[in-house]
């Protein structure tokens, strides 16, 4: 019985042999692979997460000379995952002499599953152009977002072609997915402009990030992104249109082209969707008197902040707004205070031409609320310089 334990010196060595033999031929297996310059295209793609920017150069020289030959090699490390060997080998380890297990390791390098996939899309984003689409938009899936991260700057690299894919996985059920298709698509611009109608729901996606990023990208796309802003102000949802002309108020002068969707959409049934039409009307286009004449239609609107918001409008139309002078001065007696702080200001940045606005604005002087009154005071003193209240 004492003789037994002796007789088994043997299984760890076949263990060790075992293990060697079912990792050489995983390897081999897997990694028949071209070569450039005597080296597999694995060992460049690895150099590409060297520290050393010399061997990061050398890599991307060898990828790009290896070309297309390389691809099917970087896709398949793109998506690799720990083998199946693992466990066993986890299992049997503690069994194993510790010079064993460095030597498996250091020459399999079997549990890097990250790092190579880290180091393929790197490698496939140097390939520019060259590189595929499909596999570099399955890694925005991936775990590790930074595979996620570089993939979406490989997609920029390649463009519009990568355009189509993208627009699918703006509907995938992934948020983070979501989130960098709609990151790259701005980040392509222009070229991206079959993706603005697929942006438009993304306003309104519950995912906290992603309506932001979507209306950045539909910005950065530019005119047809725009157009189909100004579209959607006719949208069912009264939530995607007030998002729609938030979004189009953010761009500024960049939406021009969506004034005249805004000034209607000043008169939308909704209020929020007034509110911010007004808003944004203010922001993107005050400059014509077609704009002018509808922030001037709000300043009746049965809603307080849709008045109020008119009335800060008004105060960006620059010389367009010296037309308005006595729907402002109406707007001092207005029942909400701060429509009549507003209207105030706003008279005030008009300065000596709204003469006209002094009694009223004196008038004010007294006014209940404080916003009223202050403001009231500086326009007065804008307006009368030199014989303005004291």
């Amino acid at each position: 019985m004492k003789a037994l334990p002796k007789s088994r010196w043997f299984i760890p060595p076949v263990i060790a042999l075992a293990v060697v033999l079912a990792f050489a031929w995983f390897r081999w297996r897997n990694f028949a692979e071209p070569v450039y310059q005597g080296r597999p295209v694995t060992a460049w793609m690895r150099d590409m997460n060297n520290p050393d920017p010399g061997v990061r150069s050398n890599a991307v020289t060898a990828l790009r000379g290896l070309g297309t030959n390389g691809v099917p090699y970087l896709v398949r490390s793109l998506n690799r995952g720990d083998p199946i060997l693992k466990k066993p080998f986890l299992s049997f380890a503690p069994k194993l002499p510790l010079w064993f297990r460095r030597f498996i390791i250091r020459t399999f390098k079997p549990f890097d599953a990250v790092g190579d996939r880290l180091a393929a899309v790197t490698a496939l984003a140097a390939l520019g152009t060259n590189a595929p689409v499909a596999p570099l938009v399955g890694a925005l899936r991936d775990s590790e977002r930074q595979v996620g991260s570089l993939a979406a700057g490989a997609l920029v690299k390649i463009g519009r072609p990568a355009v189509p894919k993208l627009i699918r996985a703006l509907s995938e059920g992934d948020a983070y997915v979501r989130l960098m298709a709609c990151y790259t698509l701005g980040a392509i611009g222009s070229e991206a402009a079959d993706a603005a109608p697929a942006l438009i729901p993304l306003l309104s996606d519950k995912s906290s990030n992603i309506p932001a990023q979507a209306a950045y990208a539909l910005g950065r796309i530019g005119k047809p992104g725009i157009a189909a802003l100004a579209v959607s102000l006719k949208a069912p949802d009264e939530r995607v249109r007030a998002q729609v002309a938030r979004v189009l108020g953010g761009l500024g002068i960049q939406a021009k082209d969506a004034a005249t969707a805004l000034t209607e959409a000043t008169r939308d049934p909704a209020m929020v969707v007034r509110q911010s039409a007004v808003e944004a009307l203010g922001n993107v286009w005050p400059y014509s008197t077609e704009s002018v004449l509808s922030l001037t239609a709000a300043l009746k609107d049965e809603s307080a902040q849709v008045r109020a918001q008119a009335a800060m409008a008004l105060s960006r139309a620059g010389r367009f707004r010296e037309l308005q002078i006595p729907r402002l001065i109406e707007s001092l007696s207005d029942p909400d205070p701060r429509v009549r702080g507003e209207a105030a200001q706003t008279l005030g940045k008009i300065g000596p031409l709204a003469t006209a606005a002094e009694p009223a604005l004196t008038d004010r002087l007294k006014d209940d609320s404080e916003f009223a009154r202050t403001n009231a005071m500086e326009a007065l003193k804008k307006i009368i310089p030199n014989g303005g209240p004291k």
